[in-house]
């Protein structure tokens, strides 16, 4: 099964706005207002939708964090099951004039916060059952942001190249000086 690369990258997303304390209601308006949710059948969002959304969003944040600070694929099997047990998935394989068919995975709940929650999971959970078997979730060695690695190699240790190049920056001046 192939990751969807959307899905995963937005529960990275959420878990760094959640432990920045960032994930507040304009940040979830803003989040629910995009075009290009990894989702379907969007409707209007208010207020209510907003504050309930936050609440979910800062729930699976907070029990996704965890997966992202073990330190082998198995402890992030273990962590992320944890998780999905207390989930409920309908899968369904969606077929229309745009795309090509392919899955779509939604809770039993009509919420979009949930529908993105449960996507999400689903993300995470083909990224850690990676067919060579490496840990492929991290927390940056710099600013300790969580990530996804989709490199070849699996050896990304940064969230981006411009922390990468903050940490070799700062170590090539303390060997120079």
């Amino acid at each position: 099964m192939t990751v969807h690369r959307p899905a995963a990258e937005l529960a990275v997303e959420i878990v760094n706005a959640w432990k920045s304390q960032a994930l507040d209601p304009e940040w979830v308006a803003e989040l629910l207002a995009r075009e290009l949710l990894p989702v379907r059948h969007r409707g209007v969002v208010g207020p209510a939708d907003i504050v309930d959304a936050q609440a979910v969003l800062e729930q699976f944040a907070q029990k996704v964090s965890p997966v992202f600070e073990v330190g082998d694929s198995r402890s992030a099997a273990d962590a992320l099951n944890r998780v999905l047990a207390s989930v409920d998935v309908r899968v369904t394989v969606s077929v229309s004039d745009d795309f090509a068919p392919h899955l779509h995975y939604d809770g039993t709940s009509a919420v979009i916060a949930e529908r993105l929650r449960v996507n999400c999971l689903v993300a995470l959970a083909t990224v850690v059952a990676d067919p060579s078997g490496a840990l492929r979730l991290g927390v940056c060695d710099s600013c300790r942001n969580a990530f996804v690695d989709f490199s070849r190699s699996a050896r990304q240790r940064f969230c981006t190249r411009r922390c990468a190049t903050r940490v070799h920056v700062r170590q090539h001046r303390k060997r120079v000086s």
